[in-house]
């Protein structure tokens, strides 16, 4: 049996390489974080951290949650506010989703079924909606308020050409109070 080889591959010119990318790559770290903690003029809006430190502190001021959630996504607030004042068992149908057109209104679905939760919240009248990069959402759209009643839809949530949102209660249930 061999004895094991006690040397290490010896130091020296060898190691030049790792020492090189070690420097070139903290000195890109550094390229990277400089701006991050010590930003320029033309960064007074950007989203460093000096600046989110200091929207902490404002943020903090702001008691109400619906308030608070004004001044960072409006989104958030309103379906915040939804959540507190449309019955926790109600059934939300949100119309203008499902199609290739309607792709980039996923957003509107993602927070509002995010805030209302408990509640389930659709986009497709027979339940089965379903997200495919190519085709953005598929389903069935309601096409009258008399299906949604019938499918046990509470509450209609209009996603409007223009991105508006619209409530139109279906039932007492879906009456925001």
């Amino acid at each position: 049996m061999s004895p094991p080889n006690p040397d290490p591959q010896p130091k020296g010119l060898t190691a030049w390489p790792e020492t090189l990318l070690a420097i070139l790559v903290g000195c890109f770290a550094a390229f990277l974080v400089w701006p991050q903690i010590f930003p320029g003029p033309e960064q007074e809006n950007a989203a460093n951290l000096p600046n989110l430190d200091k929207r902490v502190v404002a943020l903090r001021q702001i008691s109400d949650p619906v308030q608070r959630d004004s001044v960072c996504v409006g989104l958030s607030a309103y379906g915040r506010q939804l959540d507190m004042h449309v019955a926790k068992d109600a059934h939300v149908f949100l119309s203008g989703i499902v199609g290739k057109e309607n792709a980039g209104r996923g957003g509107y679905y993602y927070f509002l079924r995010n805030y209302l939760f408990p509640r389930e919240v659709e986009i497709s009248a027979d339940r089965k909606g379903l997200f495919t990069y190519k085709d953005g959402f598929k389903g069935v759209d309601a096409t009258s308020i008399d299906e949604l009643r019938t499918n046990g839809f509470d509450l209609l949530i209009k996603i409007g050409a223009d991105n508006n949102i619209a409530l139109q209660p279906l039932t007492e249930k879906g009456v925001p109070k």
